[in-house]
């Protein structure tokens, strides 16, 4: 008798959290694409409409570096705090492991019931010592989820814009970040799942993606989970716009269980990608991405 118990137990447990997410979390749509607009007489070019590098004067004031700019993506699966309580201790861990300068975080949550009610950002930052952005793609009855940004630079400007998706909301965040005396754009997200079956809300999102980081006057860096590999149909035609650089063309995978990398660091024309991997460390179902970075400025 115990089984079938534990059996309808568990399929009530699996039906509970399919009706919340239809329920209460999936939209038939959600967002538009909205960037913010640009004075062309103001914008820093690192690129022109073509895709091709530009030449920068020195008053675009970013220092020479003395080493490289270390960058992080990680999806750390926050829901995974609901049966393991040190989850969030074990994700700061993997991340001072590194010693990031800007870390791209996805499925953050704050308060929600995955999380035990738990601020998972705040946490973060007080393990980590790191500044940070916490950018929501869902707000709900006292919490929600999304993405952040932490970083040991400051933030000199902030925000969280929605992306066009089906099904789970799903946003970018665009920061400005002042370190080593210099100021970047930093941008992070995380686009709709399902595989090929959501190619086309991806597509969208990617689109999207390229518009806002082109209002960008800073050199920028663009990081997170696509949930698409390097050959799906979006990412090819993401990278013919000509947005931005991938770093790293074979790195690995970043998702074990799909088998696939789905987890990209993206820089400007402008960056010189001196290393790019995936680290397999972590409590998470993705691997932390990792890429090292020098502006080169002609």
């Amino acid at each position: 008798m115990r089984k079938p118990r534990l059996i309808g137990i568990l399929s009530a447990i699996v039906f509970l959290v399919i009706a919340y997410r239809v329920l209460a979390v999936y939209t038939i749509r959600y967002g538009e694409c909205r960037p913010k607009p640009v004075d062309p007489n103001l914008r820093r070019l690192t690129r022109d409409e073509r895709g091709q590098l530009v030449s920068f004067p020195e008053r675009i004031g970013f220092p020479r570096q003395t080493r490289p700019l270390l960058v992080m993506t990680y999806n750390i699966s926050g829901h995974n705090q609901l049966y393991d309580k040190d989850h969030i201790r074990k994700i700061a861990a993997a991340i001072l492991s590194v010693h990031p300068d800007i870390v791209g975080l996805e499925e953050v949550h704050r308060k929600t019931w995955q999380a035990r009610f738990h601020d998972q950002a705040q946490e973060l930052q007080q393990l980590t010592g790191l500044n940070i952005y916490f950018g929501p793609s869902l707000s709900e009855a006292g919490g929600g989820f999304g993405n952040a940004v932490l970083t040991r630079g400051t933030f000199l400007y902030a925000t969280a814009h929605p992306l066009p998706s089906f099904g789970e909301p799903r946003s970018v965040i665009e920061s400005v970040i002042r370190i080593d005396g210099a100021t970047i754009n930093v941008y992070v997200t995380h686009l709709t799942s399902w595989g090929k079956f959501k190619s086309r809300s991806r597509d969208e999102e990617l689109v999207c993606l390229a518009r806002h980081v082109q209002t960008s006057r800073y050199p920028y860096i663009l990081v997170g989970d696509f949930n698409a590999p390097p050959g799906s149909r979006e990412i090819q035609h993401f990278r013919r716009l000509s947005p931005a650089e991938m770093c790293g063309e074979e790195i690995g995978i970043s998702h074990p269980l799909l088998n696939e990398r789905i987890d990209y660091v993206w820089a400007d024309y402008g960056w010189e990608v001196r290393s790019a991997r995936v680290l397999p460390i972590g409590p998470s179902d993705h691997y932390p991405v990792i890429a090292e970075l020098f502006w080169n400025r002609g």
